[in-house]
């Protein structure tokens, strides 16, 4: 034992080292206990909070989802504003009616002897009057409608129910099948621009071979 001793004594790095070793770690024990009381300060986190975080999230957008719906509702129940297209639809008939009558009145002319808008007669929305003299010297007053041409008196501004006719389609048909004259004038200015397209596109044909 006293030789030991002595072998101690004379190493004093074994006796340093044990006291720096001493120095570093006093207390083995008490090291760990820091990391158990930063762990028992630091619990693990708690999974219901982030529950409720989830839970007021998902009732929140509920909510919204909620309001939106409300208020689509809400919009809907609001009564749309009306527009005039009604209105609009029927100008733009009234407006299409009275070109049709001045177009039928221009183009009949070739084959009648007189043929005007009544300006006597009141022209409405509705109806418009056209006065036309045959090549027979027969004075007719044409009514206009949605419905078409028809005969509404044998004298000019006169309307008369006794003489309504049917309605035509078209003016073109009306005087076909009440003015022989008419037959006779519209045959012979259909015959003379077919020979006048006969003509021109001989000329054309003419030219080009000329050309060639």
């Amino acid at each position: 034992m006293a030789e030991k001793r002595a072998v101690q004594d004379n190493n004093p790095a074994s006796k340093d080292g044990h006291t720096q070793q001493q120095q570093l770690n006093p207390n083995p024990a008490a090291a760990t206990e820091p990391l158990q009381i930063s762990a028992e300060a630091h619990p693990a986190a708690d999974p219901k909070p982030a529950a409720k975080k989830t839970q007021r999230k998902t009732a929140q957008s509920d909510s919204s989802e909620t309001v939106k719906e409300a208020i689509k509702q809400s919009l809907s129940d609001i009564p749309a504003k009306e527009t005039p297209q009604g209105a609009c639809s029927d100008q733009e008939e009234v407006k299409l009616l009275h070109l049709e009558a001045t177009e039928a009145v221009r183009e009949i002319g070739f084959a009648v002897r007189h043929a005007y808008k009544s300006t006597t007669l009141t022209n409405t929305d509705q109806t418009v009057y056209i006065n036309v003299q045959t090549k027979e010297e027969c004075s007719l007053c044409l009514e206009l409608s949605i419905q078409g041409f028809r005969v509404v008196g044998h004298k000019f501004d006169e309307v008369d129910r006794s003489c309504y006719s049917r309605h035509y389609e078209t003016i073109y048909a009306l005087l076909d099948d009440l003015s022989l004259g008419y037959r006779q004038s519209f045959g012979e200015t259909l015959q003379n621009r077919l020979e006048a397209l006969a003509l021109e596109q001989r000329a054309e044909e003419t030219q080009a071979v000329e050309q060639d």
